[in-house]
């Protein structure tokens, strides 16, 4: 889901990394939520050999530039410390309740997929390079600058393949068949695959076992 920048949020770097900090229950809690960091995460979630118990403490050290500190502050409320966090920073409701089912919004993008035009339309539109801009951005911020993108009077391979994904077909009449068929060809050459369709939701899919493993951190300590 795409999330909304700040620009209130208090931002600093560590150890030569973007670290912002989010406020829970009451406390500020410094977070590492670069959008380099936020793929990184939304990978962690989508990787089949780690088990549930190994993905809950590599998050922890993911997230949290002082872990165990942050941990000792959550006490047992660890779990819903990093469901907060995984929502208010990249937009993943990995809650085993899905409290957030409600304000998902149907992808449109991936970044795997639409790497190279993410790329290349950056470079194009801004003169902005991925590798320096993902480390320095915010995923927040980088989901607005992709959205930029969109309203910019370049067109660019990334705001192309946006269109033939969300623009209604045309209508088809006695004489536009040929455009029409041009149109269809186009949504089909930009449509995502089934892997990026199915990527929040397979986030979510792992939500309950995520959830469990994060309680058990907490009572072991990370």
């Amino acid at each position: 889901m795409m999330r909304s920048p700040s620009l209130t949020r208090k931002t600093r770097y560590k150890n030569g990394r973007l670290v912002r900090t989010y406020d829970w229950n009451g406390l500020q809690v410094d977070v590492y939520d670069s959008a380099r960091n936020a793929i990184l995460v939304i990978e962690l979630f989508h990787d089949e050999e780690l088990q549930p118990d190994d993905k809950a403490q590599l998050l922890i050290r993911m997230l949290f530039p002082d872990p165990a500190e942050t941990v000792a502050m959550a006490g047992g409320q660890l779990g819903e410390l990093l469901i907060h966090i995984t929502w208010e920073a990249f937009g993943l409701d990995i809650s085993a309740d899905g409290r957030h089912a409600s304000e998902q919004e149907a992808a449109v993008f991936d970044f795997e997929e639409d790497a190279g035009r993410i790329r290349a339309s950056l470079l194009q539109c801004f003169g902005i390079g991925w590798d320096e801009a993902s480390r320095q951005l915010s995923y927040a911020d980088m989901c607005s600058l992709l959205g930029m993108l969109l309203e910019a009077d370049t067109e660019t391979p990334f705001q192309q393949a946006i269109y033939y994904r969300t623009a209604k077909p045309p209508k088809r009449t006695k004489t536009n068949a040929d455009f029409c068929d041009a149109f269809e060809a186009r949504r089909k050459h930009f449509a995502l695959g089934s892997a990026a369709e199915d990527a929040e939701s397979s986030a979510n899919d792992k939500a309950a076992s995520m959830f469990a493993a994060a309680k058990r951190a907490a009572q072991k300590g990370a």
